[in-house]
């Protein structure tokens, strides 16, 4: 069939087509036979093609925000696994000659049994540490963090070797006790945490249990209390806190517990905060963990970087003296809340022992 010419469809009354109103040109579509008041005026600007342009540019710029969360997600899912080994010289003030180069492996934060894949990151702590073969092993806190099955982590820690034993300290988290926004604010405020008395007063069979389980694996827990061990004819003491954030710690018992002729005296404590209380002179070395490093921090030109999780202690992470005391903070090893680190790679640390001179 013949297409109709343009006059057929009424060019000679004014009939314009439809497809020039919807591309935007200046031609208007009237019916033949209205009157002049009734067609619009031409137009060289259709919001047609304005809206058009908005829409694609809204649509790009969606798209580019979705693949750059992707993206940022699955990098921060990796960090999280990215686990790092650092060797540290630390220098203790009088420290016997014999005992300079003890090694020590230190770790902390696992929280087995968390959402996430903190079960990979903890196998492949545990295989770093079997080739390091250090004196001894520290660990300090949140070991677990859901009283799940914990099978599958005691074994992994069988397999590690310490020449002179395993010991390890509890946390909040080992204890049920997860730190809330209110409770966080609370502690950048004051310096301390709440105490919540109900849940402070009930000492768990599960904490009990573990406390078992950890030793089946070889991991004597030190419970605000101290173990001797001799080592080139010096004693040493290792000492253990409960938690000290929430008032497990009993710092005035362990301190009872000293004994003046230990040629080393060592604390574990899952917080850094315990330095601004110990007496100085009690210990040479501190050990501590909790502040994971930030876990997640953002980039700062001034300060390096401002870590979003370190429950308001200035104890972030690494090595620091107070009072002739030194102290190292370890990032951890898992994550909790979220599975994600930025920044703030998970860490253990191989620390050698160095006689400080004068």
């Amino acid at each position: 069939m013949a297409r109709p010419s343009e006059k057929a469809m009424g060019k000679d009354a004014g009939v314009k087509s439809p497809q020039s109103y919807l591309y935007g040109t200046s031609r208007t579509f009237c019916p033949e036979g209205a009157a002049d008041g009734l067609c619009s005026r031409p137009q060289q600007n259709m919001p047609f093609e304005i809206d058009s342009k908005a829409s694609h540019i809204a649509f790009r710029t969606a798209l580019l925000a979705a693949l750059a969360a992707i993206a940022g997600t699955g990098y921060m899912l990796f960090e999280a696994q990215w686990l790092r080994l650092v060797l540290r010289q630390l220098e203790i003030p009088g420290l016997p000659a014999e005992l300079e180069g003890l090694s020590m492996l230190h770790a902390s934060d696992l929280h087995a049994g968390a959402p996430g894949l903190n079960s990979r990151v903890i196998g492949k702590f545990v295989e770093s540490a079997r080739s390091l073969s250090p004196d001894v092993v520290f660990l300090t806190g949140d070991l677990t963090d859901k009283k799940k099955d914990l099978s599958p982590f005691i074994e992994s820690l069988v397999s590690l070797e310490a020449r002179y034993g395993k010991f390890a300290c509890l946390g909040n988290h080992d204890h049920g006790l997860r730190k809330t926004v209110i409770e966080d604010l609370a502690r950048r405020l004051t310096g301390r945490s709440p105490i919540r008395k109900s849940l402070k007063e009930k000492k768990t069979a599960t904490v009990s249990s573990m406390r078992k389980l950890l030793a089946q694996a070889g991991v004597r827990v030190l419970e605000n209390e101290c173990a001797t061990v001799r080592i080139g004819g010096h004693k040493i003491q290792f000492c253990g806190i409960d938690d000290f954030n929430y008032g497990y710690a009993d710092l005035v018992s362990v301190a009872s517990q000293l004994e003046s002729g230990a040629g080393l005296r060592i604390l574990l404590s899952h917080s850094p905060d315990v330095i601004g209380e110990i007496e100085p002179g009690n210990f040479q070395l501190v050990l501590a963990g909790h502040t994971h490093g930030g876990q997640i921090c953002m980039p700062n030109p001034h300060s390096g970087k401002i870590m979003l999780s370190t429950s308001g202690s200035r104890y972030g992470e690494g090595q620091f003296q107070v009072d002739g005391t030194v102290m190292h903070v370890s990032r951890g090893v898992g994550t909790t809340l979220v599975p994600f680190r930025l920044l703030s790679r998970p860490e253990i640390t191989m620390i050698k022992l160095k006689r400080k001179t004068a």
